[in-house]
């Protein structure tokens, strides 16, 4: 493959992300191997875009599922030969790690870099001394950074050296997703491409084991198949402490428990990290805000696509989805949804984005989160009670557009740094 810096001459390309390891039953896998099962947003949907994107380095592309456990070189190499993978030639091994800078990992032996998409954004106010708490800073060994065409957050190594950074193409975008993402749904009878599961049936072990379907999940598809989308797809990246996604749920619920034209909520969390009670905290929390527990619960669903038929799914469910724009990664999120035919309102702390319908957020949050890094403060913009109104009656509106009208399209090139280019193919 022509560019990369000179990374992509290696003999052999290693992949990861965060997620959940035990899908996989080996230490490094075939990239087509791969059990990746959120394939829409977050560090998942990135490494599969760059993938398809880099059709020159297809033989050589694996995927480690925890890259950290490799002791050296001797290491890689046998795994690499038990995975398939050719070794002859190459100058030895690069890995590509995707998802936020506190979820960097490294591999002991390989040239490392990370491959961010990330969106500059305001630190946290209060951070612990963890030395990766700030979200600033990469492990000493992160050689290069590769971004999405993006005004990303620049990271420094932990002894403040600056990391020589390069901006992927657009095609790398959407280069994972189908021409027919918009298309008709699987036939009946197929697997939908699609995890479903309500909050209220909500287990951390059999979501990170995958795949997940419960009775009301498979309830909801069937009412999907016959009714217009009404639902509201919630984008929720659980690698960001500062999401202001449970505290808006947790406001709707307040503002009115019972209200008629309140939507139906499907959340789309990613960036999963495994069982670290995140997802499982935010059912406490809105079954203690609920007039109705039970009832809350029960009508609040989590999915997240699969494969590529259950983008279609998706838009069954919903065609139109509230984006936190206090997420780092909401550009991301935004280009993501526009190439799979579903309109975003962005719940906007400020920023512009050309093309977006915005709700400027006027409340500020204070978002303290305990994390793997300690505990942590962001401030954060979130709709203020008056202003809820105001986003249902949006919302409404674009659901009662023709559904026909929105095709699939491919995302506009992204704002992209004024650094060095790389071609990806």
């Amino acid at each position: 493959m022509q560019g990369l810096d000179g990374w992509g001459d290696a003999s052999a390309i290693i992949l990861s992300c965060p997620g959940p390891w035990r899908r996989h039953d080996a230490a490094i896998v075939n990239l087509a191997s791969a059990r990746l099962p959120q394939i829409l947003l977050g560090s998942e949907s990135q490494l599969l875009a760059f993938a398809a994107a880099a059709a020159g380095m297809q033989g050589r592309l694996c995927h480690a599922p925890v890259p950290e456990i490799f002791p050296g070189v001797a290491s890689l190499e046998a795994a690499c030969r038990a995975a398939g993978m050719p070794l002859m030639g190459g100058t030895g091994f690069v890995h590509l790690r995707f998802g936020g800078v506190r979820a960097a990992r490294v591999i002991k032996g390989a040239r490392n870099a990370a491959v961010i998409a990330e969106a500059a954004s305001a630190p946290p106010l209060t951070a612990s001394h963890h030395p990766f708490a700030t979200g600033r800073i990469l492990p000493d060994a992160v050689q290069h950074v590769f971004s999405y065409g993006q005004e990303i957050v620049r990271p420094f190594g932990i002894l403040g050296r600056e990391i020589p950074a390069a901006v992927l193409p657009a095609t790398c975008l959407a280069a994972d997703l189908p021409e027919a993402a918009g298309g008709a749904p699987a036939a009946k009878g197929a697997m939908p491409g699609l995890d479903i599961v309500s909050l209220g049936e909500f287990q951390a072990d059999a979501w990170a084991a995958g795949p997940v379907r419960s009775p009301a999940g498979e309830a909801r598809l069937r009412v999907a198949a016959k009714a217009a989308p009404d639902a509201v797809l919630v984008p929720w990246n659980l690698d960001h402490p500062g999401s202001i996604v449970p505290a808006l749920l947790e406001r709707l619920i307040l503002l009115r428990d019972g209200q008629a034209n309140r939507p139906q909520i499907v959340l789309l969390p990613f960036n999963y990290l495994g069982p670290t009670g995140i997802i499982r905290g935010l059912g406490v929390r809105l079954r203690d805000a609920a007039a109705d527990p039970g009832g809350t619960l029960d009508n609040i669903f989590l999915a997240r696509v699969t494969e590529p038929c259950g983008l279609a799914v998706l838009r069954r469910l919903s065609r139109v989805a509230w984006v936190d724009g206090n997420d780092p990664e909401a550009w991301w999120t935004l280009q993501r949804l526009a190439a799979v035919g579903v309109r975003a309102i962005l719940i906007d702390p400020g920023a512009v984005a050309d093309g977006t319908l915005l709700l400027a957020a006027d409340e500020l949050l204070w978002v303290e989160a305990d994390t793997r890094c300690g505990a942590l403060t962001f401030a954060a913009r979130m709709p203020s009670p008056r202003q809820l109104a105001g986003l249902l009656e949006m919302t409404a509106s674009l659901g009662r557009a023709d559904p026909r009208k929105v095709p699939f399209s491919r995302p506009a090139q992204a704002r992209a740094p004024r650094r060095g280019r790389i071609s990806v193919g």
